[in-house]
């Protein structure tokens, strides 16, 4: 039986396609498929995000605008620093990959079967992930041009805004450099879609091929168990079974290694980004925005709900791994000796498997945190906003 694998996760393959990366597996492992591409975008995004921080400086008294410069300058300050991870650690991340899909290609028809079942959430997940925040670019991009129609249609004036503010070495009201900044806003934005969608829905693809093989581990202990313990298949698959639980330990240690900087950075600024938002949602300036708003919020929820359910996700399926242990084994009925030999995975299940962001616990209470972390955010904006009032 033929297993999924992250080639048929097409969400986050056409994803990284889209920033002209190939991790198809069975092509050229590793390498970029259009090189140019890539790092042209990645020096557009840094550009721009100095031009939104110049912005910001300048009206560093207004929180109007402020507030609304550091909604997307964060994203995109995130954006790039996910990418240049992934750049500096790709291969650590290809070859997660392929160690994870040869573990489960050594599996029997019943093992394939689970790990089928389990991986098959990952491309509905991954495809509202990515529907969501094409969404959101969308309306970003969207909302100038309607305003631009809008006023010159009933108004008779032509208003020129950008999808992102900024300060640039250029008068941008002029057309041609207007059309020029809006195409490559355009180009940018959906850079930053694409590479958090194929980023963090890589992430989502390892927290379910890990939580997989912890099942199959499961379902390979029962097989053991239904043996003769004098059997002497009983001692050799047991030392399988042992050798397995180590690989899955590695190979979750190497997923919490390779992905601790991006959850880290993940956590420390997108209470920001929430925070601000609330703030802009409380004090509308111009209505036509909610739109954009709502979905961004949504978007931003979603990408941490990925991560900490995620976490929550891998230390669960261990703790179950433990009670299994536990509770399947036939203790009262096995002699000491191999009582004392059963002990050694029981003890090493009881090793709990976290993801963490050098100083965070991926999961649900760190959710829960960084929503309160935000909300003491948005107090102290009401109190500066109504200093100034």
């Amino acid at each position: 039986m033929r297993i999924i694998v992250l080639k048929d996760i097409t969400p986050v393959v056409d994803a990284f396609a889209c920033i002209g990366f190939n991790i198809d597996l069975n092509k050229a492992k590793g390498s970029f498929s259009q090189p140019v591409r890539y790092f042209v975008l990645l020096i557009g995004v840094i550009a721009w995000t100095a031009a939104l921080a110049a912005y910001t400086m300048q009206y560093l008294t207004d929180v109007d605008k402020m507030v609304a410069a550091m909604t997307i300058n964060v994203q995109l300050f995130l954006t790039t620093s996910k990418n240049l991870i992934f750049l500096a650690r790709r291969k650590r991340f290809l070859h997660l990959n392929e160690a994870l899909e040869r573990l489960a290609l050594n599996g029997n028809e019943s093992e394939r079967i689970l790990w089928n079942t389990t991986n098959r959430f990952v491309l509905p997940i991954t495809r509202a992930y990515r529907i969501s925040s094409e969404l959101t670019v969308s309306f970003c991009v969207l909302l100038p041009i309607l305003k631009l129609l809008y006023y010159y249609i009933f108004h008779s004036e032509v208003v020129l805004t950008l999808p992102l503010p900024g300060i640039f070495p250029y008068n941008y009201t002029l057309p041609f450099y207007f059309i020029l900044t809006t195409i490559l806003t355009i180009l940018l934005v959906y850079l930053c879609a694409y590479t958090i969608v194929a980023i963090d829905g890589l992430f989502g693809w390892f927290i379910y091929n890990i939580s997989a093989h912890l099942q199959i581990m499961s379902l390979r202990l029962e097989q053991i168990l239904q043996l003769p313990i004098e059997d002497p298949r009983f001692h050799r698959h047991f030392v399988d079974l042992v050798n397995y639980h180590k690989e899955i330990i590695r190979l979750s240690l190497e997923l919490d290694a390779v992905y601790a900087p991006i959850i880290f950075l993940e956590v420390t600024s997108s209470s920001l980004p929430i925070c601000f938002l609330a703030y802009q949602l409380s004090y509308l300036s111009d209505p036509a925005n909610v739109p954009f708003m709502c979905l961004l919020m949504s978007s931003i929820v979603i990408q941490l709900m990925i991560y900490c359910f995620g976490g929550e996700k891998v230390q669960s399926e261990c703790d179950q791994l433990c009670e299994n242990i536990y509770l399947l084994i036939p203790w009262q009925n096995l002699p000491q000796k191999h009582c004392r030999l059963l002990l050694n995975p029981l003890i090493r299940s009881q090793r709990v498997l976290v993801l963490t962001g050098y100083f965070f616990t991926a999961n649900r209470s760190l959710l829960v945190w960084i929503f309160r972390t935000a909300g003491s955010f948005t107090a102290m904006l009401f109190a500066l906003k109504e200093k100034d009032v």
